[in-house]
């Protein structure tokens, strides 16, 4: 239908659709959607239907927008009327890091105003998933960590659950230790690590070890709502590829709040393997810190993974009012890790170096031997806490 047809048809029918009913609207918006593609509440012109941006043309291009992206990241994100200042501050000094910026690029940037900053700052911030109607809040991660109840059917090593132990005795008041918990669902794998307070930095440190450590890949990760593991810039680390031993982002889920039955595996492994080794005593002192966490990564997490058998969960079964439930033969995760077609040969290979060059005699002296040198230094530290609160 050539355009002078379609707009004679159009321009007999409209008066009929903007003064009738809705069901005869609906009739004769179907059938002109279907003749001519046109929507009869738009105003009937003879000009051409091309539509043309409206406003000034654009003045900056996508090139010198993505330098402005980066200054904007590196100078912590600032807001359009900041950045106007800061920008010709600092421009000299980020071109030694950007020689692709030419001089008439600068020369835009320099003199670019903070409206157009804002507007451009809307897309970045929609890109790095900020929300703009709204001041960010401790609940954002409700809807950027997805929640996952269950852990169903997993046959694979590399999904893990995660979780911290507090080692604050009596009070939550004033620093103190933690105890980061990784167990793999599958193969039972467990390693811990000891940090000085929450702090997303200790953190990340800890998991950063524990995945040099690991015999094989982390593909998920899931752990509670808390404050340390809920925060930017720990989620960044998991959905990071920079990592040398990662090939791919991590996805991460959490638990339900007051739910603990969603993390069952690693919270049976906070009492077995932390409480009932360490205790529920308070550890203030940031050298005891460092000794238990030798105390994991060289001793006790050795000891567990590659002598320590298990159980393993393999169906439960509901008769009456009771529930019957079936393991499976004990195995270390050692001997679980070893049997999975997931970890590559070498890896299984290294695994039967180390288990031969291990002594669990031997592990479990030393892990005495430490223990003692960690429960004599807490002890002094201590002491010497309580005396200068006295002096003071």
């Amino acid at each position: 239908m050539s355009h002078e047809a379609r707009f004679e048809y159009l321009k007999k029918i409209q008066f009929e659709y903007l003064n009738s009913d809705r069901r005869r609207k609906n009739e004769l918006l179907n059938h002109a959607q279907m003749v001519t593609g046109r929507w009869l509440n738009r105003v009937v012109s003879e000009e051409a239907e091309t539509p043309t941006r409206r406003g000034r043309p654009k003045r900056y291009g996508p090139e010198l927008e993505r330098h402005l992206q980066r200054l904007w990241l590196a100078l912590e994100q600032p807001c359009g009327k900041k950045m106007a200042v800061l920008v010709p501050a600092v421009l000299g000094k980020y071109r030694r890091h950007a020689p692709d910026m030419n001089d008439e690029l600068a020369g835009q940037a320099s003199m670019i105003g903070a409206a157009t900053l804002d507007r451009m700052a809307k897309v970045w911030k929609v890109q790095r998933g900020l929300c703009l109607t709204k001041a960010p809040t401790s609940q954002w991660y409700k809807s950027a960590i997805p929640v996952q109840p269950k852990d169903w059917n997993v046959t694979a090593p590399g999904r893990v659950q995660v979780d911290t132990v507090s080692h604050c005795g009596d009070s939550g008041h004033g620093a103190f230790a933690s105890t980061l918990t990784m167990t793999d669902i599958h193969t039972h794998w467990t390693e811990m690590r000891a940090t000085w307070t929450k702090n997303h930095q200790g953190i990340i440190r800890a998991f950063e070890c524990i995945e040099r450590t690991l015999p094989f890949a982390l593909e998920t990760v899931k752990f509670d709502s808390g404050s340390e593991f809920m925060n930017y810039e720990v989620i960044s680390f998991f959905r990071s590829t920079a990592i040398s031993t990662r090939r791919n982002k991590i996805q991460v889920f959490r638990s339900r709040p007051y739910r603990k039955n969603d993390n069952c595996y690693v919270e049976q492994k906070n009492l077995t393997h932390v409480r009932q080794f360490i205790g529920y005593d308070r550890i203030d002192s940031a050298a005891a810190t460092r000794i238990l966490n030798e105390i994991y990564r060289d001793l006790w997490c050795p000891f567990l993974n590659f002598f320590m058998p298990t159980f393993k969960l393999i169906r439960k079964e509901r008769i009456g009012s009771r529930i019957r439930k079936q393991y499976e033969k004990p195995r270390t995760p050692y001997q679980r890790v070893l049997e999975s077609s997931e970890v590559s040969e070498d890896h299984k290979n290294q695994l039967r170096a180390i288990y031969e060059a291990l002594d669990p005699f031997d592990l479990k002296a030393r892990i005495e031997e430490k223990l003692q040198l960690f429960f004599q230094t807490l002890r002094d530290d201590q002491r010497q806490s309580e005396a200068l609160k006295l002096a003071a």
